[in-house]
């Protein structure tokens, strides 16, 4: 009977010791958040905020006129974490606790599989973006970013008010007042240079509720005036419709059209969604460009 009694006791004992091993383990586990294989949470207070607005381009009827996107369903994840957030009706998201670093955003839903890259994402930085999406393909419209009170905000001009010496860029309406740097490179620039479509990158300074404009740098890249009057144009295709030579497209918030008089420097079957072009020509009334050649910019 002793016999026995000491086997139970030591089975007893030993199965005592195992589930005093495993609590230890899960708690060093919970403690050290090893136990998440897909990276930050969306409840960490330590990353970056990011929040966007998307919009659609299918149907596209001018220049600055777009079609509401169909958002039902429609979702954004931080690709290799567990960072999501649903787009709402009105195409607005918040993701919160985003790692540092370059983070990709992919969007998902009925008709859209496409996503963008975001580098040099800070902790505690708060980013704000516009996203155009169109099925398989997406762009950063604007993009602005603060932290401490700063903010550095990147695209194009939607608006200008001249008389209150203010520009929108993307959602921001910025103040410019005359103490602000204006420049296209090394070269100053006055703010009669401020036009609508015109792309620039703006550092500014927080007073109150209100953006000022420490300094406006004009991009040259993707839309330029040339000398013999003709406007041209650079970036990525989408929302490509029609077939060779008869296409439509947009290239940041430009629509782009061609005809069989416009040169086509690589072939016109090499034009497709994704792949990044510069296009030149005149601008029609309602803001788009008429080709008379398009290229690859490789």
């Amino acid at each position: 009977m002793g016999v026995v009694m000491t086997k139970m006791t030591s089975r007893w004992l030993t199965f005592a010791i195992g589930i005093g091993v495993l609590t230890t383990a899960i708690a060093c586990g919970n403690a050290s958040g090893s136990l998440s294989p897909t990276g930050p949470s969306g409840g960490s207070t330590t990353g970056a905020v990011i929040t966007g607005h998307v919009r659609g381009v299918s149907t596209a009827s001018t220049a600055d006129s777009f079609a509401p996107l169909a958002v039902s369903s429609l979702h954004v994840t931080i690709s290799g974490t567990n960072i999501s957030s649903t787009v709402d009706g009105s195409g607005q998201f918040t993701l919160t606790g985003v790692p540092p670093g370059t983070v990709t955003l992919q969007f998902s839903g009925p008709g859209v599989s496409a996503s963008i890259t975001l580098s040099g994402v800070s902790a505690g930085e708060q980013i704000t973006i516009d996203v155009t999406l169109n099925g398989s393909s997406a762009r950063v419209d604007s993009e602005s970013r603060h932290k401490n009170g700063g903010r550095d905000i990147e695209g194009h001009i939607t608006a200008v008010d001249t008389s209150a010496r203010t520009i929108t860029v993307g959602g921001s309406v910025v103040a410019v007042p005359a103490s602000a740097r204006i420049h296209r490179g090394g070269t100053t620039m006055t703010f009669a240079d401020l036009k609508v479509g015109v792309d620039v990158d703006v550092e500014t300074t927080m007073n109150g509720t209100t953006l000022i404009a420490t300094d406006v740098s004009i991009e040259d890249d993707d839309d330029d005036d040339d000398r013999d009057g003709l406007t041209e144009v650079s970036g990525i295709v989408a929302g490509l419709t029609g077939q060779c030579p008869a296409i439509t497209f947009m290239v940041r918030d430009r629509t782009v059209t061609t005809s069989g008089t416009t040169r086509f420097n690589d072939g016109c079957d090499r034009i497709k969604n994704n792949v990044r072009v510069e296009a030149k020509g005149a601008l029609t009334p309602n803001g788009a460009l008429m080709a008379t050649s398009v290229e690859l910019d490789d």
